[in-house]
């Protein structure tokens, strides 16, 4: 019977929320958790409140929004800093242990009666801090239990916990209340949260993967670098965070109506809070039903930026009842429908408001705007309050009348940032694709701006508005989106099941089936997921059909599929013998009938292991990396990006010389996020790395859309090497044109510009004195010698003077810049003119004294000692010259060099070769050993 249930209970999970095989405890430890939680918030904030009020008196409680906003921010940069050093698992339980312990400690004063005003002050500052971080280190959880796919398809259901918990804690607070003195249900929720505490390690420690850094970093979300810096930057963001900052202000200043006459009308802390936990709960009943069978319907025929003014409207609405009544049922009504209209349609909206947002700003300042905006302006609405209240002495209407003057601005910003919202995504799509012929997109919604840009967009515009389907998927565009799975373009095909699949809608059987056997091995596996995705019924028959079907091509497709699918799922793995199947697919290659069959294979199996992540293949991808065919050193290569696995980054490194080999190298290294940045500067600056790896890492970094990635190329500027220098200034200036966001402190640049001005007038002494020294009537191995170093020396000075460049152009605008350098590299004397002339008025004092003298020089066909004199250049001797080249890391250089001393013979010079006998490069320990006469030891 027992059994029986359960499988009923399974059934319905999997065909109502697609709950699969492996989540079911997951899921339900998940929702439990949280459910307990709120519930157990909504137990405690109802008596708190009631008994804070009616203790203290409602003039105090402006001051309470602001110690809440003061030590929530203090204790949201203590948290956010431990999450950078400290396990996620050991904070949230001390998080959820140091509550139960502050909750028990003051409940037992409270209850007898020890400092009873001092205790009500720091039990609303815990409750509102519990409020926040306890919610905030849930989600940081589930991000860590679910990966994306897993949490688009199942955090809506997990979703449903929190609001189960808000509209039955508080309703059980306001039964229990009748019966229960206010000050014991402190201790009821203390025992909540103890169960909480028993959840959480369960959940850790059974369902919750092993993840490696790379992939935590990928899941976790922090405040990011410089958001204010980047709110400010952009004028749609600016006006967003101001309205999220006013609706706040309004939210406290309508709580604080609310809570007058709640304390006008009772005076018995019980029935308070009672009245508190009855209404809190109706609050989130509301605002349920709201987003359950209105928010889709009013965001969807009136539009993102007309439904911003549901809000601000019943506000005013209640706001101008208090004004006149401000009696408990205004008060009610002003703060239901704030509280509902907020979670609901208000919240709809505001997301969308950031749909043209880029992600990777979005991903840095969301966490800043949720959190250090929203105390902001908590801590605001308090003082305000404090200056009407405390400070004038005035009523709840002048806080009404305050509220209506506040909401007239909201609606003025909300009519800006809707005009700012629409010319960002219509510019958006134009900027796209600049070269073809555009579709119009004025006077257009945004909705309709998506679907013409899917019926009659460019590819690049069709791919961006997919994108941003996956983001905030609106059904209504399915029909649009399920033309391209028939498109010529794979991309397209690719990204339109993608879609489909965060879409949650289902595509007709025969068309799936034909996608199966695509050409594209991308399309192959998105397809295979889509149809995994919308199987309810028999799903592991279907699996086991296809994983043993006859065409390598869709059991391959299958086996990828699920082994994407099952990443995170260990029980899911051992049902479907993900492990076992794979095995045996390697075991069938030597079976295959052709090499092309052989390679399908291979592929299959690569793809399918690095996805699968399972330990006992990495030796496998290891081998394949060796393979003769690069195509299947290619997939080896992705494979090893797949698993995330810091053993392989190393050997990726390598892979990003060879031209055939570096773009999927590239790829693979992105895979592993923005955690891979520490590792890449740990490859660079070890010893034993190959100069020609290091000098191609700053083109991955330059991929990185985060601020690190400025840390660590500005810091591959100190090192020695020039050519990582150059290159890592070549990926700094990609920075700024792909990613405008990320900030570059300016004024660090001043002294790295100046340091590369030394080391150009330092190149150019040793450059002169070869010069010098190649007379007519020396040996011909000399000359020979001596004309290739100062050949190369020559290129050093033209790459010095880039990076010279490149280093101003990360201070002005880069495109001007790089212009004026070509322009005094043109053979054209009157251009090298306009170039000089052009930053004579360019550049600031300190840098035109620097720089336009070698600019001057750098233009000149015949170097002469005048210059050189004027330049204030040192030009050392021979020996010191040669001292110099081999102190640096150019491995170049010192290979000529190398020949120069054993062309000149002098034994003096040769023991300058010595210390590079034992040197990790081959080619300088040999040319060593050659020239000593002796073996290296």
């Amino acid at each position: 019977m027992l059994e029986q249930s359960k499988d009923l209970i399974k059934a319905f999970l999997l065909r109502t929320f697609d709950v699969r095989e492996g989540e079911y405890q997951r899921v339900l430890l998940m929702q439990l958790n949280i459910f307990l939680l709120i519930f157990t918030l909504l137990v405690i904030k109802p008596v708190v409140n009631a008994q804070f009020l009616s203790m203290m008196g409602v003039d105090q409680l402006p001051v309470m929004f602001l110690l809440v906003a003061i030590s929530a921010m203090g204790v949201s940069m203590v948290y956010s800093r431990a999450l950078g050093s400290r396990s996620l698992r050991r904070i949230s339980n001390s998080t959820l242990l140091i509550s139960v312990v502050l909750l028990t400690f003051f409940g037992i004063l409270l209850k007898l009666d020890i400092s009873p005003a001092l205790v009500l002050y720091v039990l609303y500052i815990i409750v509102a801090i519990f409020a926040v971080l306890s919610t905030s280190q849930f989600w940081i959880m589930a991000n860590l239990a679910f990966d994306a796919r897993e949490a688009k398809r199942l955090f809506s259901f997990i979703g449903a916990g929190p609001i189960a918990g808000g509209v039955a804690g508080g309703y059980m607070t306001s039964i229990l209340a009748n019966y229960i003195e206010g000050t014991n249900l402190i201790f009821f929720g203390a025992a909540l949260l103890c169960i909480c505490i028993y959840l959480n390690n369960v959940i850790w420690s059974r369902h919750i993967p092993k993840l490696t850094t790379f992939q935590r970093k990928k899941r976790m979300k922090d405040f990011g670098d410089h958001p204010i810096w980047l709110i400010r930057q952009s004028k749609h963001l600016t006006y967003l965070a101001l309205i999220i900052s006013i609706g706040v202000i309004v939210s406290k200043l309508i709580e604080f109506q609310f809570s007058s006459v709640a304390v006008q009308s009772f005076d018995d802390p019980d029935e308070l809070t009672s009245f508190f936990g009855f209404w809190l709960s109706t609050f989130n009943a509301v605002s349920l039903l709201i987003q359950l069978f209105l928010t889709r319907r009013i965001v969807g025929t009136y539009g993102v930026g007309s439904s911003l003014f549901a809000l601000p409207g019943g506000i005013l609405l209640g706001s101008s009842l208090l004004l006149f009544a401000p009696v408990l049922w205004a008060g009610i009504f002003t703060r239901l429908w704030e509280v509902s209209v907020k979670q609901s349609v208000n919240k709809s909206a505001t997301e969308l408001l950031a749909l043209p947002i880029p992600s990777g700003i979005k991903s840095q300042t969301k966490s800043f705007i949720d959190v250090f905006v929203d105390l902001a302006a908590t801590g605001l609405a308090g003082l305000m309050l404090i200056f009407l209240i405390n400070g004038l002495d005035l009523s709840v209407r002048a806080v009404s009348i305050l509220t209506i003057f506040i909401l007239i601005v909201w609606i003025w910003v909300a009519l800006k940032v809707r005009r700012e919202y629409l010319n960002s995504f219509k510019s958006k799509l134009t900027q796209i694709d600049k070269k073809n012929v555009q579709p119009d997109y004025s006077n257009i919604s945004v909705y309709n701006g998506l679907k013409r840009a899917l019926e009659t967009g460019t590819e690049p515009q069709i791919l961006y508005v997919l994108d941003k389907v996956r983001e905030i998927p609106d059904k209504r565009l399915f029909d649009n989106v399920s033309q391209f799975l028939l498109h010529p373009s794979p991309v397209v095909r690719a990204r339109a099941l993608q879609s489909i699949y965060y879409l949650e809608k289902t595509v007709e059987p025969q068309v799936l089936e034909g996608l199966l056997s695509d050409p594209d091995q991308e399309v192959r596996y998105k397809a295979f997921a889509q149809l995994l995705r919308q199987t309810k019924e028999q799903r592991i028959n279907l699996i086991h059909n296809y994983l043993t079907h006859s065409d390598p091509t869709i059991s391959g497709a299958a086996l990828v599929g699920l082994a994407e699918e099952a990443r995170n799922n260990e029980e899911m793995k051992r049902l479907l013998k993900v492990e076992q199947r794979i095995h045996e697919k390697i075991d069938y290659i030597d079976l295959a009938e052709n090499s092309e069959e052989k390679y399908l294979y291979k592929v299959m199996i690569l793809r399918a292991a690095g996805h699968a992540n399972i330990p006992a293949f990495y030796p496998t991808i290891r081998s394949f990396m060796d393979d003769k065919e690069v195509r299947v050193v290619n997939e080896a290569i992705l494979a090893a990006g797949f698993t995330m696995n810091v053993t392989f980054i190393e050997r990726l490194t390598e892979f990003l010389v060879p031209k055939d080999t570096r773009k999927n190298a590239q790829l693979a290294l992105l895979n592993y996020g923005v955690g891979i940045l520490p590792e890449l500067d740990r490859v660079v600056r070890k010893e034993t790395t190959r100069a020609e790896v290091s000098h191609m890492i700053p083109g991955v970094l330059e991929r990185i859309d985060a601020y690190a990635s400025v840390k660590v190329l500005l810091s591959f500027l100190n090192t020695n090497d020039v050519m990582l220098r150059l290159e890592a200034l070549r990926s700094l200036n990609a920075l700024q044109r792909d990613f405008p966001h990320l900030r570059i402190n300016k004024k660090d640049i001043l002294g790295h510009v100046i340091d590369e001005c030394n080391v150009y007038k330092n190149i150019l002494g040793v450059f002169y004195k070869q010069r010098q020294l190649l007379p007519v009537n020396e040996s011909p191995q000399i000359k020979e010698a001596r004309t290739q170093l100062t050949s190369l020396l020559e290129r050093r000075l033209d790459g010095t003077l880039e990076r010279i460049f490149r280093l101003i152009g990360l201070r002005y605008p880069p495109d001007d810049i790089i212009s004026a350098y070509e322009g005094i590299r043109n053979v054209n004397e009157h251009v090298r003119l306009n170039s000089v002339e052009y930053l004579d008025n360019l550049l600031e004092p300190t840098l035109k004294k620097a720089l336009l003298p070698i600019a001057e020089s750098a233009m000149l066909d015949v170097l002469s000692k005048d210059v050189i004199d004027n330049l204030k250049v040192t030009v050392p001797d021979e020996k010191k010259c040669l001292f110099m080249l081999l102190d640096g890391r150019d491995a170049r250089l010192k290979l000529a060099v190398f020949k120069l001393i054993e062309a000149v013979g002098s034994m003096e010079y040769k023991e300058m070769v010595r210390p590079f006998l034992n040197s990790h490069h081959e080619k300088i320990r040999e040319q060593a050993v050659k020239i000593l006469g002796q073996q290296a030891h």
